[in-house]
């Protein structure tokens, strides 16, 4: 099993290089120990020898295991890289990073049409008082709405002023043209950097009492996340940090001053359907699911959960001066909201 892998753009070619230079020596290592589990087999034929048996089995065990992580690395580096797709993708069953390059040719070149999404007023659901702030980002996913609501705002009164974390759901595939969370939000977005599902968000901000000069965090599974990178670049908001799981980032621009994490799984579609992203100085963790998840079913909350958990166990330095500067003490107020759209 490959564990998480972080690639920054300031060491993107060094990344990429060692885990090429690392895939080939895997490739090696696997034949060389099939060679030789093949080769105790012709002599376990010649002169039968129990022990001979069981070695074989063994080797031949240690070069699947050789085998399968290898393809895993390969998946890693098809992500990084979509040049590199063909010489991993047959063996990874997810040759998804064969659609960034169509992508970034259809966010390039189609001939979109820009124009403003209607406003869009959002209903406040239910409350929720004496709320913990998260502590990582874990936590952070796992209160992004799911069901029919599509904003949580979390309100905490500090002693230097009121601080928000956001929680924003992902599309709705289900929903038609009447919720602004459905399909048709992701392509608002790609025409004109706005959409109705971020016109609700704003709409929930400002019922929580977001302004302008509040600070708040960021967190969006999916298109959730895409809407939390726009927000974060439209320069309304005084973001402190956006965090991403199976987003097609590139779908907006990132901004350049904001601490951006992106995870992504080489196995999920999605973050592949908004093509290379856009102006980020982010990082971006690249982790295989496990259990292993292939498809849109790589894609789904409950797997990316899991996946961010493993990453939060790492204790990376990095991740964890980014926490200790978002840490809120004080205890507040949980709101959820739901949009509502009207023509």
């Amino acid at each position: 099993m490959i564990p998480p892998i972080s690639v920054q753009s300031n060491t993107f070619r060094y990344t990429l290089d060692a885990l090429l230079a690392r895939s080939d020596d895997l490739r090696r290592v696997a034949a060389a120990v099939a060679h030789a589990a093949a080769t105790v087999g012709v002599s376990g034929r010649l002169t039968f020898a129990p022990e001979r048996l069981v070695l074989q089995l063994e080797i031949e065990r240690v070069a699947r295991d050789i085998s399968a992580l290898h393809a895993d690395l390969d998946g890693v580096i098809a992500t990084i890289e979509p040049s590199e797709w063909a010489r991993s993708a047959l063996a990874n069953v997810s040759p998804w990073s064969l659609l960034r390059p169509v992508s970034d040719w259809v966010v390039n070149r189609a001939p979109w049409q820009s124009g403003l999404a209607p406003w869009v007023p959002v209903t406040l659901t239910r409350q929720s008082d004496n709320s913990g702030a998260p502590r990582d980002f874990a936590e952070r996913f796992a209160r992004i709405p799911t069901g029919s609501e599509h904003v949580r705002v979390d309100r905490f009164d500090t002693p230097t002023g009121p601080r928000f974390e956001v929680y924003l759901a992902g599309t709705d595939f289900a929903a038609g043209p009447d919720n602004p969370w459905w399909c048709g939000s992701n392509t608002e977005l790609l025409a004109s950097g706005v959409s109705r599902s971020m016109s609700a968000t704003e709409s929930a901000l400002r019922h929580a009492g977001v302004t302008g000069s509040t600070p708040i965090v960021l967190t969006g599974h999916s298109q959730g996340g895409a809407i939390a990178l726009a927000l974060a670049d439209s320069g309304r908001y005084t973001v402190e940090a956006v965090f991403t799981a199976g987003t097609p980032a590139g779908l907006v621009e990132s901004p350049m001053n904001v601490p951006i994490v992106h995870v992504v799984h080489p196995e999920d579609p999605v973050p592949a359907l908004g093509g290379t992203i856009r102006g980020s100085a982010g990082t971006t963790w690249i982790v295989h699911p496990e259990p292993r998840a292939t498809g849109t079913e790589a894609h789904l909350t409950h797997n990316y959960q899991h996946s961010l958990g493993r990453i939060d166990a790492l204790k990376d330095p990095q991740l964890i001066k980014l926490e200790d500067r978002l840490r809120i003490d004080e205890r507040g107020t949980a709101m959820w909201f739901r949009g509502a759209l009207t023509e």
